[in-house]
């Protein structure tokens, strides 16, 4: 005890006397850059060309004679090395991200939401070259990784070594819509009678009474709905018991059985026991001249129940564009996938698409039992918001 006490009070003695800090000459100090402040590391997907990630960083051991970025997209799928080199600071940093794609070779039109980019710095000080990607040992103990641990990437520490760089989409603007909020409707016992046999593929048409299964719009603003066209499709064994309907609950109610809201207002269309397909086709939407950047949504809920192979949902979008008429495919699915998602609203959204003039979405909805039921709500065609 008496000689590590002895070995201490030199030390101290050492240290006061030079008027260092003993700690500080004792300790290595690797290469550690930080940004001065955390930076915005999620950009616009929809103006990558312009979006621009500003931070200013700082050497805190005052030891670093050069820090260099590389850049990550995914995990390996494209590399940029080299792309900027700082050995004074603190330094403001610009880093341009369509020019940050260019360099990986990414095309803008190609960057999905869930995409990452990783950028990773390397600092030289006297003592050595410090890699930001964090150490990996494999199982001879041998470094296969980085030089910079994990406790240094926490986020107090504002590192500026190895960070990871997001993605989002703005919120879109509705250019027009409809929640079926102004068909009138009735109880929630009224069944539609239908035109034609029971089994005929065929223009529906409203009856004298609700619940209607057509609606025309009574203009083209953004705060008017948009017309609507149903038919029935005759599905070739879709039940055992019968095909095709006579009086069902097909058309716009509202009904607060299996959900407590709509996700807008108070009315859906509602389809049951069609024993075939409900189409419904929508008014074409055009798209505001010069915008680049648009989508097309809704909403759908369907009954909790057993569905079978047939039974499902197929929604897509007639599309014009400056190549032409397409098919944009938005959602298909049945049976088992669709008791994965009963009980719940789901919304399908195609996210925004990049040169679409105009869209038409239909939607046909298919089953041959009453408990595999369908409510729609909440349709909307958007633009970007400026």
């Amino acid at each position: 005890m008496k000689r590590i006490q002895l070995i201490l009070g030199i030390v101290l003695i050492i240290g006061c006397a030079q008027d260092n800090n003993t700690l500080e000459d004792i300790t290595f100090k690797g290469g550690y850059v930080v940004f001065s402040e955390a930076p915005n590391l999620s950009f616009n997907i929809l103006k990558l060309d312009t979006e621009v990630f500003t931070a200013t960083i700082q050497d805190p051991n005052e030891n670093a004679s050069s820090y260099t970025l590389s850049a990550v997209y995914e995990d390996g799928e494209a590399v940029a090395e080299n792309l900027l080199e700082v050995k004074n600071f603190p330094y403001a940093m610009e880093l341009n991200i369509g020019d940050l794609l260019k360099a990986m070779g990414i095309a803008e039109e190609d960057v999905e939401l869930t995409d990452r980019i990783t950028l990773v710095a390397t600092v030289v000080t006297p003592t050595g070259t410090f890699n930001g990607m964090s150490p990996n040992y494999d199982f001879n103990y041998i470094n296969q990784g980085g030089s910079t641990t994990n406790r240094l990437k926490q986020l107090g520490h504002n590192n500026a070594m190895e960070f990871t760089m997001g993605f989002f989409q703005p919120p879109g603007k509705k250019i027009r819509g409809t929640s079926f909020e102004e068909p009138l409707v009735g109880s929630e016992e009224d069944v539609y009678n239908r035109n034609g046999a029971n089994d005929e593929t065929l223009d529906l048409v409203n009856g004298v009474a609700p619940p209607y299964v057509d609606y025309t719009s009574k203009g083209t603003g953004s705060d008017d709905e948009l017309g609507f066209n149903s038919e029935y499709v005759a599905i070739s064994n879709i039940s055992a018991s019968s095909i095709g309907f006579v009086e069902e609950r097909i058309g716009v109610m509202s009904l607060f059985e299996d959900y407590e809201e709509y996700p807008d207002g108070v009315q859906g269309f509602h389809s049951e026991d069609a024993d075939g397909a409900i189409r419904i086709t929508f008014d074409t939407v055009e798209v505001p001249e010069g915008q680049n950047n648009s989508g097309v949504s809704f909403e759908v809920y369907f009954g909790d129940t057993s569905w079978e192979a047939l039974d499902g949902i197929h929604a897509y979008a007639n599309i014009t564009t400056d190549n032409g008429d397409e098919v944009l495919e938005l959602i298909q699915i049945y049976d088992d996938d669709i008791e994965a998602v009963a009980g719940q609203w789901m919304e399908v959204n195609s996210g925004f698409q990049k040169g679409i003039r105009s869209y038409q979405l239909v939607i046909q909805i298919q089953s041959g039992a009453t408990a595999e039921s369908f409510d729609l709500d909440n349709v909307i065609v958007y633009e970007a918001e400026e």
